[in-house]
């Protein structure tokens, strides 16, 4: 039995935006730990304060606790409603990309999904980044790349955060490094995308079909991991940049590198990379986990299994 996938025009639009906040929100919660360390070990200068993910791991609870891993979460939370933007116009997108090639159903509704996700999520972006760094900022301000926030940090409430913003930046300061974001989540979205078409194909052809004609959840978890883990690998430096402009540092692209290569050299590359490709590879299994069931839930022919015509 030849497998394929659930596409748009199967979708219970109802079931499909219930389920995909309800199932989203706690993919969140599992995942923010490994995001809080990845922005730590971005924006630190060197290894002054913590020598890699593991130490990172261990610091951040000896000092803060287990709600230190939580740092700004609520705005993080937000993400759930972009993220029904991001992956209604992926899939809605991919619809119109049907007659393009494998590659390229995975790559242009990526990219085109990741834009619309990002012009709605940067804001809630720099304030959890803004969140997350505060325990670090607390014990060690003068290792921290935050040329922006030197002068002020903005410690306490989220309200206290947003006021720093807009006094220091104006509206302009909650979409800091938005094109920067653009640059690393445009690329990374597309090419997680393409990879995970690709992937679920040459692995998908080796395995039965389930019920409903589409792949088992063993074979897209795996293809999600490994898309997780290339996508990480090919845009890590333009994600660190990213993280630096919006936690404070330059906002002009050029200085922003030329001080990170000043500061890291070739590292720059890797700088968080271990970190980065276990929150993407953790991340990349529970979403796919959690999409294909919500897509499963929200199945319009669940006793027809008359899945429309889309074969890998």
């Amino acid at each position: 039995m030849t497998s394929r996938q659930i596409v748009w025009n199967d979708l219970d639009k109802k079931k499909y935006y219930f389920w995909g906040c309800t199932v989203f929100l706690g993919i969140r919660v599992c995942v923010y730990p490994t995001n809080l360390i990845k922005t730590r070990l971005q924006v630190q200068k060197g290894t002054d304060v913590y020598r890699g993910s593991w130490d990172a791991f261990l610091k951040v609870f000896k000092s803060e606790g287990i709600l230190g891993f939580y740092r700004g979460f609520p705005v993080f939370a937000l993400g759930v409603l972009f993220g029904q933007a991001y992956i209604t116009t992926y899939e809605y997108t991919k619809h119109k990309c049907s007659h393009m090639n494998l590659i390229m159903q995975g790559l242009l509704p990526g990219c085109i999904a990741s834009v619309a996700g990002q012009s709605l999520s940067v804001p809630a972006d720099v304030i959890t980044q803004r969140l997350q760094i505060q325990g670090m900022k607390k014990s060690v301000p003068s290792k921290v790349d935050l040329l922006g926030t030197q002068k002020s940090p903005a410690r306490g409430s989220l309200k206290a955060v947003c006021r720093n913003i807009m006094k220091h930046d104006g509206v302009s300061g909650f979409y800091r490094g938005y094109f920067i974001s653009l640059m690393s989540n445009v690329p990374t979205s597309g090419i997680w995308w393409a990879s995970y078409n690709v992937l679920l194909r040459e692995i998908g052809q080796y395995f039965e079909a389930d019920s409903l004609g589409t792949h088992k959840m063993p074979v897209q978890a795996t293809c999600g991991v490994l898309s997780g883990a290339v996508s990480a690998l090919a845009t890590n430096p333009l994600d660190v940049l990213r993280t630096r402009i919006q936690t404070g540092g330059s906002r002009s692209l050029v200085k922003a590198t030329q001080k990170l290569w000043s500061e890291e050299g070739i590292h720059m590359f890797t700088k968080g990379l271990t970190a980065r490709a276990m929150s993407m590879s953790t991340s990349s299994l529970l979403i796919i986990l959690g999409y294909e069931t919500v897509k499963r839930l929200s199945y319009k022919h669940q006793h027809e299994h008359n899945i429309s015509e889309q074969y890998y």
